[in-house]
């Protein structure tokens, strides 16, 4: 993923969890905000209580992989997403993770559309 598809600065994922819309799943948390760019950008977090730094890394390579995958075609121009982890993101199938993100992913678009 190129630069500047990805975000990094704290005041962006701030800004995301104070005035866009999130989803809830087992495995992570989706946040979604509107931008004033002309594409889509995302980011990842995963807070100490996930694991250890082994295990945070795991789950935010998955979720960057997913991301890869889902928001090349999901992905809405102008939107922040933002993907958090949860502990049990280490263990799941992949399979599951797909399905949920992709569902989350539409129910999000479909809210800041409307």
């Amino acid at each position: 993923m190129k630069k500047e598809f990805r975000i990094r600065k704290r005041k962006d994922f701030i800004n995301a969890s104070l005035n866009g819309a999130c989803t809830h799943t087992d495995f992570f948390i989706i946040q979604v905000n509107k931008n004033s760019l002309n594409h889509y950008r995302v980011g990842f977090t995963a807070s100490k209580r996930v694991g250890n730094a082994v295990i945070r890394n795991r789950c935010k390579r998955r979720m960057r992989a997913m991301a890869d995958l889902l928001l090349t075609t999901l992905g809405l121009n102008g939107i922040d997403y933002i993907f958090i982890a949860k502990n049990r993101l280490y263990y799941a199938r992949w399979d599951d993770l797909i399905q949920k993100a992709t569902h989350s992913i539409q129910i999000l678009n479909s809210r800041l559309i409307n």
